[in-house]
């Protein structure tokens, strides 16, 4: 572990201890003293006042102008990012904000990945294996600490390393080449790397669009990346690239992924391409693309990534992978739920009429609808309900609402100028109801007096001609 020593008029707002300094135009200024998770604000009693401010900034930029470290990485007519040697400066001026601000940035320690404690298998993955990479987390957890660590062991083995930052605030050897989008496009950059093919970019961070396309054109080409990027949870990283790039590649752009917090590597997942049925669902029809992403810690498949109609599911599971890509799944039913919602948007567009359905093992569905719309909905010698099932790929087993298990449960209604007052014994106080009215599907949810108000006329006038009953929705 190194620490970071510097030499700069700024250095005097700053310790080994502080990682920010906060300041606003006639406000106490604020140190964020700690490490990256485990901090805490200091306040200084001085007060800047925002000719003092401005004198301080007009001081930062004559030191930039005369030095080789120093860069305006991005000049807004209302913000400026500044780079100052290891000192990232984000300067805000009104309207923009409510008073002149100011926030510095600096790195307190510069770790190596001896520091990371990683294990034997850990490190030749990172080191030999791993090409395409993402280091995920929130700001502040120590991303690019690692990141610049990684950078360490790919420079001792003599490989060709450069990167991509906005603003260039990693601590590198002079040797590696730190480029700036503040000064050249997306396009521009690509072409420079796709032309110099170095063996390492790293991508400080990947943020948008055209950070996500430029990530995978590079890493498309045989270059290994090291991306760095926000996310919550380390899977949550892979989904920002979907819809960016095609899913059947992301497994060649995206073949690890990093969670690290507080400095501390978390959780590592490796992603992998095969053709299987996804779990929950027994139909061998329903074969398709999936990426499974394991965990290299646990050995533990965490995830399948697949399309589902026109969707695409992440599904969280939990177990172990054989050696074909078989997973002994906690979560065989999962994909229920989820179809279920997609099903019904699709049956919504296609049926004229109310339907209610039931998966039956992710392969098989039950479709109950009125009886007259019963020929309609099968078609002549099955045509339509065989083309439903091919849209769909699910088995399709029609049936009417006479076939519905009904709820016995005393009620009570009363009208009432308003519509019509149901009412039910208390323990389905909050529940969810579902009513048959007519040929008409209805969901209502008891209030805490277990009642339920009908306000919709049209429903009020079947109810009072044709009564009503309850659909057991617990015994489909």
């Amino acid at each position: 572990m190194e620490q970071v020593i510097w030499n700069s008029l700024l250095d005097k707002y700053f310790d080994e201890n502080t990682m920010s300094f906060h300041v606003k135009e006639n406000r106490q200024m604020m140190r964020k003293k700690g490490t990256p998770g485990n901090w805490k604000p200091v306040l200084d009693e001085h007060i800047m006042s925002k000719d003092d401010m401005k004198k301080l900034i007009d001081d930062i930029y004559k030191e930039i102008e005369n030095r080789d470290d120093g860069f305006l990485e991005i000049d807004r007519p209302l913000s400026k990012v500044l780079q100052l040697g290891v000192y990232r400066i984000v300067i805000v001026y009104p309207p923009l904000s409510d008073g002149l601000e100011m926030t510095i940035v600096k790195p307190i320690k510069k770790l190596v990945i001896e520091d990371y404690n990683l294990d034997k298998e850990v490190f030749e993955l990172l080191r030999n294996q791993a090409k395409g990479i993402l280091i995920s987390w929130s700001p502040g957890s120590g991303k690019t600490t690692f990141a610049q660590a990684l950078i360490d062991v790919y420079h001792k083995d003599n490989n060709v390393i450069k990167t991509i930052e906005s603003p260039r605030d990693l601590l590198v050897s002079d040797d590696i080449v730190q480029y700036s989008f503040t000064y050249g496009t997306h396009d521009e950059v690509r072409d420079i790397l796709l032309l110099s093919r170095p063996d390492y970019t790293v991508y400080d961070e990947v943020r948008n669009k055209s950070d996500f396309e430029l990530y995978k054109d590079l890493r498309l080409t045989g270059i290994g990346l090291v991306g760095v990027i926000h996310a919550t949870r380390a899977v949550d990283s892979i989904q920002r690239f979907i819809g960016t790039i095609e899913m059947g590649i992301i497994p060649q752009v995206i073949d690890t992924v990093i969670y690290i917090d507080k400095w501390v590597i978390q959780e590592i997942f490796t992603l992998q391409l095969t053709v299987k049925v996804p779990e929950g669902m027994e139909s061998q029809d329903l074969a398709r693309p999936v990426i499974i992403i394991t965990s290299f810690l646990t050995k533990q498949v965490e995830y399948e990534i697949y399309t589902f109609g026109e969707q695409i599911v992440v599904m969280p599971l939990s177990g172990d992978a054989d050696g074909n890509g078989k997973v002994t799944s906690k979560w065989k039913t999962a994909i229920s739920e989820y179809a279920k919602h997609t099903i019904n948007q699709k049956l919504e567009q296609i049926l004229p009429c109310d339907f209610i359905i039931k998966i039956k093992g992710s392969s098989t569905l039950d479709l109950y609808i009125p009886e007259f719309y019963k020929g309609r909905v099968i078609g002549k010698s099955g045509a339509t309900i065989n083309e439903l099932e091919k849209n769909l790929k699910l088995k399709i087993n029609v049936k009417t609402f006479d076939e519905l298990q009904l709820l016995d449960v005393p009620t009570q209604t009363e009208m009432h100028k308003g519509g019509i007052n149901v009412s039910f014994p208390v323990e389905f106080a909050g529940q969810i109801m579902c009513f048959l009215i007519g040929e008409q599907i209805a969901y209502f949810t008891a209030d805490d007096k277990s009642t339920i108000t009908i306000k919709n006329k049209d429903l009020v006038k079947v109810m009072n001609k044709k009564g009503f009953v309850l659909v057991d929705t617990n015994k489909l």
